[in-house]
């Protein structure tokens, strides 16, 4: 199978209607310095690459940056990892109390199959997932939303406001929307999706193709 970028991974979600965070790629410290201009701090630096999938497994993520010599230490410090990295994600930090995660791949026996459920450091923990076979209608997506005990979280909740049942579904159909029109795509790995101004934000995501 081939990975795509987070970037490119995220742009192709784009194209079907998902929100994804305001990034650029950039090659060096200046660039990135730049690049940042067009952004709010604190932000975000990432490796970017097809052929790295998890970048937290390398230390390959620098969150919490607020200013530009911080950010030209964390892309110095980036560039220490490997030598086969020459490209960096340089992205608006999202800010949100609540994280979900979203997915989509071909299953042997069904067929093309969605998945929602609870993100951030629980997804393991709890298990809180759904799924559905693709295509459905829209009140089928709700239906799964609503079957999950983290459901509650897109209520009111510390201070954020209730997140609409509409966008969460409008975002779930453009991830299925992506991996249906595009059949050499065999997953679709979306996590986390992070509530910001009571709508969801794909934070990250990984696209793999036959």
């Amino acid at each position: 199978m081939i990975s795509m970028s987070e970037f490119s991974s995220k742009k192709l979600l784009h194209e079907y209607g998902l929100s994804i965070t305001n990034e650029f790629v950039v090659k060096n410290a200046d660039q990135a310095v730049e690049a940042a201009k067009s952004l709010r701090y604190p932000v975000v630096a990432k490796l970017s690459s097809a052929k790295i999938q998890h970048k937290t497994e390398l230390n390959g993520v620098r969150l919490g940056i607020q200013n530009s010599k911080e950010l030209e230490v964390a892309i110095r410090d980036l560039e220490t990892i490997g030598s086969d990295v020459n490209e960096f994600l340089i992205s608006e930090q999202i800010q949100g109390k609540r994280e979900f995660i979203a997915g989509y791949h071909i299953d042997d026996a069904f067929g093309p199959v969605l998945m929602f459920g609870l993100g951030g450091i629980f997804t393991e923990i709890l298990s809180d997932v759904n799924f559905r076979l693709v295509p459905c209608e829209r009140r089928e997506i709700e239906n799964m939303i609503n079957e999950l005990k983290a459901s509650l979280l897109l209520g009111p909740f510390r201070g954020e406001g209730e997140v609409s049942m509409q966008h969460m579904i409008d975002a779930l159909v453009s991830i299925a929307d992506c991996g249906l029109a595009n059949p050499e795509i065999v997953s679709i790995d979306v996590n986390p999706i992070i509530i910001s101004n009571n709508k969801p934000i794909a934070v990250d995501a990984l696209v793999m193709k036959s």
